[in-house]
């Protein structure tokens, strides 16, 4: 199935419209196997979108299911697909990144899990965040 035809059944999926800014932006994340900044997707665009519409076109993505914050540096925050565990909103598919020392990119490690924390119940915990660096594959390579 082509990308194309992907970014119209997760966007239906979501109950989102299909517009030209969403597919362009969701077909984006699909051809890179790291996270995305909204700075990375507006020097991505082939159209000329304002700031403002990519920022919003991300923010309903996260609300969604369809993104999750990966990590936040210099450029803000970096978004990532979700994956096919992760239901609208809750953001269950709890997992490690992986931020490269060298080229800065974030990389989703689906197959290492979070590990669960015991903490007092005088907290509430919204978001957990579990990150490793080092050197990615592309540059160590």
């Amino acid at each position: 199935m082509n990308n194309k035809r992907l970014v119209g059944n997760l966007l239906h999926a979501h109950g989102l419209k299909k517009t030209p800014i969403r597919t362009e932006i969701l077909a984006l994340f699909m051809d890179h196997d790291f996270a995305l900044s909204a700075s990375d997707i507006v020097s991505k665009m082939t159209a000329g979108h304002d700031r403002v519409t990519i920022y919003r076109a991300l923010s309903s993505f996260a609300e969604r299911g369809i993104l999750h914050r990966a990590s936040e540096d210099g450029q803000g925050i970096k978004y990532a697909l979700c994956g096919q565990h992760c239901p609208d909103e809750l953001h269950t598919d709890q997992h490690a990144h992986f931020i490269c020392d060298e080229c800065h990119q974030t990389y989703c490690l689906e197959d290492v899990k979070v590990p669960e924390a015991e903490i007092s119940n005088e907290f509430s915990v919204t978001r957990v965040n579990y990150t490793l660096s080092g050197i990615c594959k592309q540059c160590k390579g």
